[in-house]
């Protein structure tokens, strides 16, 4: 007699500082995980990384949550990503250059000359998003004007990983939504842009919907992966709402890493309000969830902590809870993180005779909070009251800032969760395999996690 396997899920969330991988059971059990570092390679500007390392950091983070796995067969593979960054391809296929990071300050200045070539609030208008160097357009702009080899092809991060496992090349709506290059009302590219910074009219392939089948894992992955379905999950920070529950109107997605992300879903949005949401400091775009916008807000949350903790001389882990417990009721006093926008570099302002690294924690933290007060209150402006937020991510670890999420929001859900990205990333994987109908069937994680 035969003997019959279990079924697995696995999920990629290639993320801005660590690479993670999962397997989950049908049923959305987390059953192990992986990660390797994201491979940046620091450049004045920021950071670029050969996509080619990317990918074998993925592979890394997948061999280890697979050796980890209990035996069976894997039946789908979903992959999530940071947004903006991109693979260039040439026409051998191949990549034909480095990818910039999506906050690598390159293509600032072409920004403002794409501002009043397109218009900026015809390009608000047409993308949901500012006219930043954030944007894939300003950074494909750059590499015009600096000579870069000629490319045929771009795919987001995540679909490039899917594209080496062996699916066709598509393009995400939600990453998609983040390049500066995508018309949300018709989910087409914008030719005249392109044309603009000198790149082909097809340099995105077809737009796709988070979950649809993009082909079959085939030629060099691990032999348990072979013959899965394949799936984008899309912008990481959506995937996680969508893998966490926070999908319904009066919910908020509030995800804690490097950057801190906040989602909530909403009906797709006009011109003038798309406008509105740029005036607020937010953006816009398709959501994973099937015909929804996502309406995001953002502060670079862990990078400035991360800078505060290198600072005081403190790692992660103990360290880091040790600080947490001095700091408990410690008021920062006259200390104070300043920023010029969510996305600076910080100061530290109001060193007095009081000040402490307990004191200075407290002061990282209470600006981080303030940060996020605001884009809740923006939020709200667009979408409505908020009813619950679902916190997710590394950062929500840090007993100081969940506390202050507390305080703020009242109504706050920690799902018991290790890895919310890779998690939403495999379920995605699972609409592909068939197992579910879509985002609203998936298993829901109904534990709170304790303090």
């Amino acid at each position: 007699m035969s003997r019959t396997f279990p079924e697995f899920l696995v999920g990629i969330d290639l993320g801005t500082t660590m690479t993670k991988a999962a397997v989950l059971g049908l049923d959305g059990t987390e059953l192990s995980r992986g990660k390797a570092p994201t491979p940046w390679r620091p450049v004045p500007t920021g950071a670029e990384v050969d996509p080619a390392d990317l990918f074998d950091a993925a592979m890394s983070a997948l061999d280890a949550a697979l050796e980890a796995a209990p035996e069976g067969r894997v039946v789908a593979v979903g992959v999530t990503s940071m947004a903006e960054t991109v693979v260039l391809l040439g026409t051998d296929g191949k990549p034909a250059t480095a990818s910039i990071a999506w906050h690598d300050t390159r293509g600032a200045e072409e920004a403002e000359e794409l501002a009043g070539e397109l218009g900026r609030d015809a390009f608000t208008e047409r993308t949901g998003l500012p006219v930043s160097s954030m944007c894939t357009l300003s950074k494909l702009a750059w590499l015009h004007r600096h000579g870069a080899p000629r490319f045929v092809r771009a795919l987001n991060v995540a679909d490039w990983v899917l594209h080496r496992l062996g699916a066709e090349q598509v393009a995400e709506a939600s990453l998609a939504s983040r390049t500066g290059v995508l018309s949300l009302a018709e989910r087409s590219w914008w030719t005249d842009a392109l044309q603009l910074v000198g790149a082909p009219s097809g340099l995105f392939p077809p737009v796709v919907a988070a979950g649809q089948r993009v082909g079959t894992a085939s030629g060099v992955v691990p032999a348990r992966l072979r013959g899965a379905a394949l799936a984008s999950a899309g912008h990481d920070h959506l995937c996680v709402a969508a893998g966490s529950g926070a999908t319904r109107p009066g919910q908020l997605l509030d995800s804690c890493g490097t950057a801190e992300g906040m989602v909530r879903a909403v009906e797709p949005l006009t011109g003038p309000v798309l406008r509105q949401v740029i005036e607020l400091g937010l953006s816009a775009g398709w959501h994973t969830l099937p015909g929804q916008y996502a309406v995001l807000g953002g502060q670079m949350l862990g990078y400035v902590l991360d800078r505060v903790l290198a600072l005081l001389g403190v790692d992660s882990g103990e360290p880091l809870a040790a600080l947490d417990r001095q700091a408990w009721g410690v008021p920062a006093g006259p200390l104070r993180l300043v920023q010029e926008h969510p996305y600076s570099d910080p100061s530290i302002v109001g060193i007095g005779t009081g000040a402490s690294p307990a004191a200075l924690w407290s002061a990282a933290l209470d600006a981080m909070n303030d940060g996020a007060a605001r884009l809740v209150q923006s939020m709200e402006s667009i979408g409505g009251p908020i009813e619950e937020v679902v916190l997710t991510g590394g950062w929500a670890h840090c007993a100081g800032l969940r506390e202050r999420k507390r305080q703020m929001f009242g109504q706050v859900r920690w799902p018991a969760l290790a890895e919310a990205g890779a998690r939403g990333a495999a379920l995605f994987g699972g609409v592909a395999a068939g197992i579910f109908d879509g985002p609203e069937a998936f298993p829901q994680p109904v534990e709170p996690q304790e303090d």
